[in-house]
């Protein structure tokens, strides 16, 4: 909710709530050993990543990140409890309870961070259009740019446009544009 507060509402129990310190913006939850969602990793407008236990919504862990808004999150492995959370900013971070110093800055990417997903020890980050993959360290392997075959393809309808007005203004008498864009009304 906008003040910070959650709620669990199981569909058969009690309704829980817990405040945050912030605006929750990125959820993860997670199944626990008996395949049931046990934990919730909540990402929020302060760089805070809070744990909490479900369903009584109990505090597990808390961290703070550097960079603003948690803009995504995966976790690195099925086993452990340490998450990647990515920010507005394009930092992305490595937290938990294992972690050094309980977080690490990895990189920063060139723009916010939409998604963001861990496959073997590669991170997939969606950035808007684009997309682009780092290692571990933090060196960019691959980038593509989703805008790139938008751009080509408008280029080529502007193209064409102007041969058939140069034909059509060869054609004609009278110079008159011709009006291409319009929507035939029957």
């Amino acid at each position: 909710m906008d003040d910070g507060m959650i709620q669990w509402r199981p569909t058969h129990g009690t309704n829980r709530r817990a405040k945050l310190d912030a605006i929750a913006t990125v959820m993860l939850v997670l199944k626990g050993p008996s395949s049931r969602i046990e934990t919730a990793v909540i990402g929020d407008s302060n760089g805070g990543v809070t744990l909490l236990s479900l369903p009584n919504l109990d505090l597990v862990d808390k961290f703070s990140i550097e960079g603003g808004i948690v803009r995504s999150m995966c976790t690195v492995s099925a086993s452990e409890t340490s998450f990647l959370a990515a920010t507005q900013g394009g930092q992305v971070w490595m937290v938990g309870a294992h972690v050094p110093n309980r977080r690490i800055k990895l990189f920063t990417h060139d723009g916010p961070i939409t998604s963001m997903r861990l496959h073997q020890h590669t991170i997939h980050i969606q950035s808007g259009w684009h997309r682009a993959n780092y290692s571990m360290d933090g060196n960019q392997t691959t980038r593509f740019d989703g805008m790139k075959p938008f751009e080509e393809k408008a280029q080529r309808r502007a193209n064409r446009r102007a041969k058939i007005m140069e034909s059509e203004q060869r054609r004609s008498n009278q110079p008159q544009p011709l009006m291409l864009d319009l929507p035939a009304v029957a």
